[in-house]
């Protein structure tokens, strides 16, 4: 398991160098190996796939991401329970590609179920809540202006057309962000501010430190002395 790890992570440092192709090869290459040790139904096989899906829906392959979406959330469920974190974020992700394909009755019903989870496991104030929230409004109301469109044409109004799906092409940094939270990767922000601060507080000790090497100098000094002194 230590080489198909090895692969995901390596797939994850170039996806972040923009090299897309070989990161995909990679994380391939990682589930074959595991689905000849492990199987098809292993919670690591599930972690690739949602590895695998992330990298497609960054390049528009939003069918084929949902197929081993759909095989990740199964494996999640099995393994973690239906009211696990881990099912949530999968859930989430699978809104999040339906939406992209434009069938926003299926996201919302996903989406729902991550808010679920989140408000039930985290609290209503949780930030993941709060953003599973806000995305159910986002999805809600993209799905009522799909309806009223296809009724119109449905009912033969003239000059009714389908609207166009607004999609929000996510940006290779919030794919990896993603990637990153999936793959339990999380990075401590430090602000300049932090950073002058742990400056000071070292150069303070340092200087401290002189101090006290400073003073015990002359103790030292006069301790040699009478040692001298009782000598002679």
């Amino acid at each position: 398991m230590k080489t198909r790890r090895d692969g995901a992570h390596l797939a994850l440092y170039c996806f972040a160098n923009s090299q897309v192709s070989t990161a995909l090869k990679l994380l391939y290459r990682a589930r074959y190996l595991a689905v000849l040790v492990c199987g098809e139904n292993h919670p690591e096989v599930a972690l690739l796939d949602s590895n695998i899906s992330l990298i497609l829906h960054a390049v528009g392959e939003y069918e084929l991401s949902l197929r081993f979406l759909e095989k990740a959330l199964a494996l999640n469920i099995k393994y973690y329970g239906a009211k696990s974190l881990k099912v949530a974020v999968t859930y989430h992700l699978v809104a999040r590609t339906q939406s992209c394909m434009g069938n926003f009755r299926s996201a919302l019903t996903n989406e729902k179920e991550a808010y679920a989870i989140y408000k039930q496991q985290l609290g209503e104030n949780h930030e993941k809540t709060k953003e599973s929230s806000e995305c159910l409004k986002h999805l809600t109301q993209q799905a009522v202006v799909l309806q009223k469109k296809m009724n119109e044409i449905y009912t033969g109004k003239n000059g009714a057309s389908l609207p166009p799906i607004q999609i929000q092409p996510p940006s290779m940094g919030s794919v990896l962000d993603m990637l990153n939270v999936i793959n339990g990767i999380l990075f401590v922000q430090i602000s300049q501010e932090d950073i002058e601060n742990f400056k000071a507080e070292i150069e303070k000790r340092q200087l401290t430190e002189e101090n006290e090497v400073e003073e015990e100098k002359p103790e030292e000094k006069t301790k040699e002395i009478k040692a001298e002194a009782a000598e002679k």
